[in-house]
């Protein structure tokens, strides 16, 4: 399998886009020391001589980012398995979202102008704001501030979700799926993660991000992490413990109960969320420990472009 060296239409509307709940983690990280300058690692089993490629990516880049780093699409096309957290369509999660039953809860929790705001920028939603949960709706906000006000998407975007472009290509070239995890089982993840939280708990937060949204404006670290990622400039904490959370470690886990085999038997194409490459419970360093050799790939020179 070559290995890149280290050497059908839509348009994003300013304020909304369509429900993606694959999940970009908004934790606070302290980022120090130099970064590997790369989201793209190489991983090799020596003994059955199976190569393959993991990237950790950030859902809420559009389709341009991928174009610009041919790396990328490159060790998608040769590989002989895709792997991604889900590999179900947003229609998949709506549905689900579809089935609950309406609630009036959130014309309680929020004032009358900040539904009004609300209601506009999800004009273009393709779900029921009254069939959200508190933190999905937060969440939601937060994905959306990503996209329109730290330029994650660009206006020639056709694909929002980096890793939804990803299961594209996949599927177009022809390449075997294997989705870790259902969005129905994300959901779950959320809730047990936040501990289900009230519409009072998430209220003050989702008017923040409303206010943000319809204002565009930015504040010191709303988009750092989209801007260090956006350079490679990701330090990944490989000799930290990992926190003790499910939407991280236990996530991890349970996802490599399965990775490692598979690693000894395709040349796979890994995509995941680029924290679930951190710490010493991340992907990198369980999959070390199983004997694989996982290495950067440099990408820095795509910086000079």
């Amino acid at each position: 399998m070559n290995r890149p060296k280290n050497t059908y239409s839509i348009k994003i509307p300013k304020l909304g886009t369509t429900l993606t709940l694959n999940l970009l983690f908004f934790l606070t990280a302290t980022w120090s020391g130099v970064g590997q300058k790369t989201i793209l690692w190489s991983v090799t089993d020596t003994i059955n001589h199976k190569e393959s490629i993991l990237l950790g990516t950030f859902h809420q880049f559009g389709n341009s980012f991928v174009d610009s780093i041919p790396e990328i699409k490159n060790a998608l096309v040769q590989s002989e398995l895709a792997i991604f957290e889900s590999i179900e369509d947003a229609d998949h999660t709506r549905k689900i979202i579809a089935k609950r039953e309406r609630s009036l809860e959130i014309e309680k929790a929020l004032r009358k102008r900040d539904l009004k705001k609300l209601k506009r920028i999800s004009a273009d939603w393709k779900v029921d704001l009254y069939r959200l949960k508190p933190i999905e709706l937060r969440w939601k906000l937060q994905q959306v501030f990503q996209e329109i006000v730290c330029s994650t998407v660009q206006p020639t975007d056709t694909w929002d979700h980096l890793d939804n472009y990803l299961v594209h290509l996949a599927k177009e070239n022809n390449i075997a799926l294997m989705g870790l995890e259902s969005d129905s089982l994300q959901l779950d993840f959320i809730e047990k993660e936040f501990d289900s939280p009230t519409w009072k708990k998430e209220r003050k937060t989702i008017r923040l991000w409303i206010d943000k949204l319809i204002t565009e404006s930015i504040e010191e670290g709303d988009c750092e992490l989209a801007e260090k990622y956006r350079r490679f400039d990701l330090d990944y904490q490989l000799d930290e413990d990992c926190p003790n959370d499910i939407l991280i470690k236990e996530r991890n886990k349970e996802w490599l109960k399965t990775i490692p085999d598979l690693v000894k038997e395709k040349d796979c194409f890994i995509a995941v969320g680029y924290r679930h490459l951190m710490y010493q419970c991340g992907l990198i360093e369980r999959l070390r420990a199983n004997g694989l050799v996982v290495e950067p790939i440099d990408l820095s020179h795509h910086l000079d472009n």
